[in-house]
């Protein structure tokens, strides 16, 4: 079953910064070519891999190092590496640099570094939602997206789109079943983390690609209790694991506030309209908190922890970070209401 470090609540040396790192990938006001989109993947020479950009379907962009505009492959259509751009195209880059595109008819594409198409595999078994699936330095798919198999919940699906393994197994309820978040840097292991419906500590756990759990680390921690309510439950949205063995984590928490609105609600028999409340985003994020934490998983240490109103990160956090390092990407608009993309780093600064 592995080890298990339990991680003190000391007062971490740091606090987590993230900076600009100057490089933009921009939009043209003429429209000429695609915004740079909301999905964003760089590969080993620092090209920028981008999609989902509005009113240009399936198509991917390629962006230099420092953000310069290079081209555009894909499209929908009939051919050699269509892509159908219906519920979105994801992104993930493998050692090899080589491009899998997951797109909205649950088919995955294979691109070379050179852009070139290497095959296509309609399987609705290799995942593909964000932070729930990476692709493995064999260009398998490990997918942990609440599709429990076989009473397992990671999957392990091989290039051609077979199911390869499966393993994990599924506890009791507070397992959850929304999926894991996971994070993969490369090499035999992968970490995960909690299941979504709640529990008392959340727990970190490295998993060996060949199923067996290596270690886990525990945060047995105050704000993340749980009082038995689904909707109370506090949960671990991303993890993200470096090559270095930095471990982050966002957490999501309702405040006391956001329970009682809840309480409230309830008592009335549904009198209050708390699903218009819940619509309202920008009310809901003033209820609720997002705790971004660092664990240096070689020492068990806990390095960061940082509370935020949901509100205070929204133009703070970024929408991902690149595989296997502190450098990530947040898109935004300019005053102008053209769409870039900004690279920025995770940084550990000294409190």
């Amino acid at each position: 079953m592995g080890s298990v470090t339990g991680i003190q609540d000391r007062a971490p040396p740091c606090r987590i910064e993230f900076r600009e790192t100057g490089i933009r990938l921009e939009a043209t006001a003429d429209g000429s070519r695609p915004d740079p989109g909301m999905t964003v993947v760089v590969d080993s020479n620092g090209r920028f891999f981008t999609s989902d950009a509005p009113g240009w379907r399936a198509i991917i962009s390629v962006w230099d190092s420092r953000g310069a505009y290079l081209s555009h492959f894909g499209g929908e259509g009939e051919g050699p590496g269509p892509l159908r751009a219906r519920g979105g195209v994801r992104l993930y880059i493998d050692n090899r640099d080589n491009l899998h595109v997951r797109d909205g008819s649950y088919g995955w594409s294979v691109f070379s570094p050179e852009q070139e198409f290497l095959r296509r595999v309609a399987s609705n078994m290799m995942g593909g939602l964000p932070w729930r699936t990476v692709i493995l330095d064999d260009g398998s798919a490990l997918a942990s997206d609440g599709l429990v198999s076989e009473g397992h919940y990671f999957r392990v699906t091989d290039s051609a789109g077979a199911l390869a393994r499966t393993f994990g197994p599924v506890g009791d309820r507070s397992s959850g079943s929304r999926g894991r978040p996971i994070s993969h840097a490369g090499g035999d292991t992968f970490w995960a983390g909690p299941g979504q419906l709640g529990s008392d500590a959340y727990v970190m756990e490295e998993w060996g690609i060949d199923g067996t759990l290596r270690r886990a680390l525990r945060r047995d921690v105050s704000w993340y209790q749980w009082d038995g309510a689904e909707e109370h439950a506090p949960r671990v949205t991303q993890i993200h694991i470096t090559r270095g063995g930095l471990l982050y984590a966002v957490v999501w928490r309702p405040t006391d506030e956001y329970v009682r609105e809840r309480a409230r609600v309830a008592r009335s028999g549904g009198a209050v309209d708390f699903r218009e409340l819940e619509e309202q985003e920008e009310r809901m994020d003033e209820l609720t908190e997002l705790v971004l934490e660092v664990i240096d998983t070689r020492s068990g240490r806990l390095l960061a922890s940082d509370t935020y109103r949901t509100s205070d990160l929204r133009e703070i956090l970024p929408w991902g970070l690149f595989r296997g390092s502190l450098q990530g990407y947040r898109y935004k608009e300019n005053e102008g209401g053209l769409p870039f993309v900004e690279i920025v780093t995770l940084e550990l600064v000294a409190r």
